[in-house]
């Protein structure tokens, strides 16, 4: 279960070391990006998975060079299917103009509920969230 943001406890289990960004992951990404920034700034190699839902979801935290431009708090977003052919929801969380965090969530499975960011297909145009 995801932990009550207002409790305190962080959403994230921060990963020993850093990984790169899987490339389902990094689809959704430059997919989400394009909405907020043309063209994308943030290559592959600059954006690493520092920390995994607690929940158990999909949903990962980033680390990234700030995007130029964009100050402050941000979220966009679309819905897609999942491999079940449910709509799963991708948001992209920018934090102080930086990558923050992508969440990937299938609402009808609920929390804790994996889904393969590679399998996420039909995504909708992306907007504000």
């Amino acid at each position: 279960m995801v932990p009550d943001p207002n409790s305190g406890e962080p959403a994230f289990t921060p990963l020993d070391v850093p990984r790169p960004i899987a490339p389902g992951e990094q689809d959704l990404l430059t997919y989400l990006v394009a909405a907020v920034a043309t063209p994308s700034p943030a290559r592959p190699a600059e954006v690493v998975v520092v920390g995994t839902c607690r929940c158990g979801c999909s949903s990962v935290q980033l680390q990234a060079p700030p995007l130029p431009g964009l100050p402050g708090h941000r979220a966009v977003g679309a819905t897609g299917r999942g491999p079940a052919g449910r709509a799963v929801d991708v948001v992209l969380h920018l934090v102080d103009g930086r990558l923050h965090e992508l969440e990937i969530f299938d609402p009808a499975a609920g929390e804790g509920a994996a889904v393969d960011p590679a399998a996420v297909t039909d995504l909708g145009r992306p907007g504000p969230r």
